[in-house]
């Protein structure tokens, strides 16, 4: 975490600066400031951060839903 604070300090220090992240890693969206989720190489959805997250919670619940735990 501490690397995408010192990325997000650099982004909003500068004003000048864009930084583009990839991850697998959920928590890391509450520092962006958009969001795309990708499957396969393709963009499935594009949007603000609560959108995504909502997305892919909702996906990850559909495939949980298919195993009994």
């Amino acid at each position: 975490m501490g690397v995408v604070k010192a990325v997000r300090n650099s982004v909003t220090a500068s004003g000048e600066v864009a930084a583009l992240w990839v991850t697998h890693r959920l928590e890391e969206l509450r520092y962006a400031d958009g969001a795309i989720y990708m499957e396969d190489g393709r963009t499935i959805i594009q949007g603000d951060v609560s959108s995504i997250s909502r997305f892919i919670k909702r996906k990850q619940a559909r495939y949980f839903g298919h195993f009994e735990l």
